[in-house]
């Protein structure tokens, strides 16, 4: 995941209005890997009342910060990328691998789904 598409993703992520109205509350760091290539290193967004203020990498994020772990490989990021595969069934795939508080992710499920979704609405941006 290029710096080029994390900085569209942020940017689509905080004009957003579903994001906005569903998570106005919610407060988490999610980190994004893939998971069979070494060579990407993975990203991190943090989100603070639903807005996405700060991402970057591990190096300027500690694992204490870290709440929720997006995991897939390759072919399953393109799957979710190329809209060959919705938020929902993505996260049911045996590639995705989610970790954090379940409670709270599905008590915030409609915004996170959005976010999600804004990832294959991302045209022209390279992943």
């Amino acid at each position: 995941m290029t710096k080029e598409w994390v900085e569209a993703y942020t940017s689509a992520w905080n004009n957003d209005d579903v994001i906005e109205k569903k998570l106005k509350r919610f407060s988490s760091v999610f980190k994004y890997v893939v998971s069979d290539r070494k060579d990407v290193a993975p990203i991190i967004v943090k989100i603070e009342k639903g807005v996405c203020v700060s991402y970057g990498t591990n190096e300027e994020f500690s694992d204490k910060e870290v709440e929720y772990v997006i995991s897939a490989d390759a072919s399953d990021w393109r799957k979710v990328f190329d809209e060959e595969t919705g938020a929902k069934e993505a996260m049911r795939l045996d590639g995705f691998e989610f970790k954090g508080p379940k409670l709270k992710a599905l008590s915030n499920k409609g915004g996170l789904k959005r976010g999600v979704e804004l990832m294959a609405e991302m045209k022209g941006v390279k992943v």
